[in-house]
């Protein structure tokens, strides 16, 4: 089959990276013909236009366009520097599309047999503000040409963020062949704010490839020498007070003298290539993170970890994963949350178990999907 497969912009979060290689690798495994429609937020352009215009008025700094300008410039340098490990593991990829017009035309040329929207946050309405976001609801894709289908789709929160447009998504996924989700709740978010009754809730796309998907395909083919072994990884996307508390007292229980920082917290200003990341919590006797993906991959390499709530990011990805798996000791909030009481250790036999399960379901759904007539 040709397969597109349309996700949030990946450039420089190794989750966003790495669910979007997973997914593609695991289809065209199958034999598919595979191609990521790279969708960027419109807008975009004029604004690169109008930076690069005020840029060149000396003392002026309109709504500080420079200096957020100075901001951009760094993490345009980690896109670039992520680019070509993109580009090797995700064979075909779209040119930039802003609009539906350029999405509608790339889709009718590709003729596409199916269209994947997934995973990740692709239906927080926060994260696909633009004026074209009903592009993750697949408006562009003829129905009658190609099958629609949501494989782990999030909304990040437990609610739809948008307002006034519940009847046109409504609309909109009626026309899909299968609707999955990453999170149990944004089953009942389907059903409650858009009278859909079938979506199926799914594993996340990393967790369907093997631990040999990535020590093979990643460790080991890439370079990941500079990686220690042995230490306290801790991998903290927003820096606070209560995070750095937690981390100290799991340093001092654990016995654990070295930390290895990936972000946050004093690390040092490497930007780690995606393998190096994925080697770190391989390497690792025991994770702290407050990302939905650190905590993926420590599961995925069977460590020891604790994650930290993010109400602020979206906590319900964190909860629905962790309940599937009887991990939820394993979320805390502060330091109190630890204090007076041992955390066991992980029985990843019933884990495993359990994952196999569920990957088996995640799938049938994805291959029945497909398959549909």
């Amino acid at each position: 089959m040709k397969i597109g497969i349309l996700t949030l912009p990946i450039s420089e979060n190794y989750g966003g990276i790495l669910q979007a290689v997973a997914l593609y690798r695991l289809l065209h495994a199958q034999g598919h013909d595979v191609v990521l429609i790279y969708k960027r937020p419109y807008g975009l352009w004029w604004k690169k236009l109008a930076i690069e215009i005020l840029k060149k008025i000396p003392f002026h700094d309109y709504r500080n366009i420079k200096t957020n300008y100075k901001a951009t410039k760094a993490v345009l340098k980690r896109k670039a520097f992520h680019r070509p490990f993109i580009e090797n593991e995700i064979f075909k990829i779209s040119k930039d599309l802003y609009t539906k017009k350029e999405l509608e035309n790339f889709a009718s040329k590709e003729k596409f047999d199916a269209v994947v929207v997934g995973s990740d946050q692709v239906w927080r309405k926060k994260y696909i503000n633009d004026a074209y976001y009903k592009s993750y609801f697949l408006d562009f894709v003829n129905s009658r040409k190609s099958k629609k289908i949501a494989y782990a789709a999030s909304f990040g929160k437990d609610r739809w963020e948008g307002e006034g447009d519940s009847e046109e998504i409504a609309k909109l996924l009626q026309d899909f062949t299968a609707v999955s989700t990453r999170e149990a709740s944004s089953v009942e978010i389907c059903k409650s704010s858009f009278g859909y009754a079938d979506a199926v809730h799914v594993l996340d796309p990393t967790l369907l490839m093997s631990k040999g998907f990535y020590t093979d395909e990643m460790i080991v083919k890439y370079d990941t020498s500079n990686i220690p072994k042995g230490r306290l990884v801790t991998y903290v996307l927003d820096e606070a007070n209560e995070k750095k508390e937690i981390i100290e007292f799991v340093q001092k229980n654990t016995k654990l003298e070295s930390i290895h920082h990936l972000k946050g917290f004093n690390s040092s200003q490497i930007t780690y290539s995606v393998p190096q990341w994925i080697a770190s919590f391989d390497n690792a006797d025991f994770v702290v993170t407050d990302s939905f993906h650190g905590m993926v991959f420590s599961i995925i390499f069977e460590k020891e970890f604790v994650v930290i709530g993010n109400h602020n990011r979206g906590l319900d990805r964190f909860t629905s994963l962790l309940s599937l798996l009887g991990l939820e000791d394993r979320l805390v909030f502060d330091v109190k949350d630890l204090e007076g009481k041992e955390l066991e250790s992980i029985d990843y036999s019933r884990v495993n178990k359990i994952l196999e399960e569920e990957k088996r379901k995640s799938l049938e759904f994805l291959m029945g999907a497909l398959d549909d007539k």
